[in-house]
């Protein structure tokens, strides 16, 4: 059934010590997929609380992350209309300079994210086409530096 939802109507989720899981960001929820929408909110406030994700690898499901449009806090080097696919499994989170720059603000300077991202969890592995033109270089290994 085709749904048409704006990102704009979503109520912005506040959180001042914790970094929340992704599923509180749930959308549409069936027994196969978790349809996130990331929309802009408040940055956590408390000095102590980590602000970006935390390290974590998904077990049960394949995360698909369509970046719609701004400045996405968790990854490097990702711009709007980029599509990434974690297989169940794939140990990921904050990449390394998204990660320092959460730590540096810890003064508060930015108080708001700035990205609108979609997120689709299959728990049936998800396969691609022959994408090799538009795979980016080097994201496997992003997690390292």
């Amino acid at each position: 059934m085709p749904v048409k939802l704006n990102w704009r109507d979503i109520r912005e989720l506040l959180s001042d010590r914790y970094h929340l899981p992704p599923t509180v960001h749930a959308t549409f929820l069936s027994n196969t997929i978790i349809v996130c929408t990331f929309a802009p909110r408040p940055i956590e406030s408390d000095p102590g609380a980590l602000k970006v994700p935390f390290f974590h690898n998904n077990d049960e499901f394949d995360e698909s992350i369509f970046y719609h449009q701004g400045n996405f806090f968790s990854r490097d080097n990702i711009k709007p209309g980029m599509f990434t696919l974690h297989p169940s499994g794939f140990h990921h989170g904050p990449h390394p300079k998204a990660f320092a720059a959460a730590a540096a603000n810890n003064q508060g300077e930015r108080k708001y994210t700035d990205e609108v991202a979609v997120m689709i969890d299959s728990r049936y592995p998800l396969e691609l086409d022959d994408v090799g033109a538009v795979k980016v270089p080097g994201y496997l290994d992003s997690w390292k530096e």
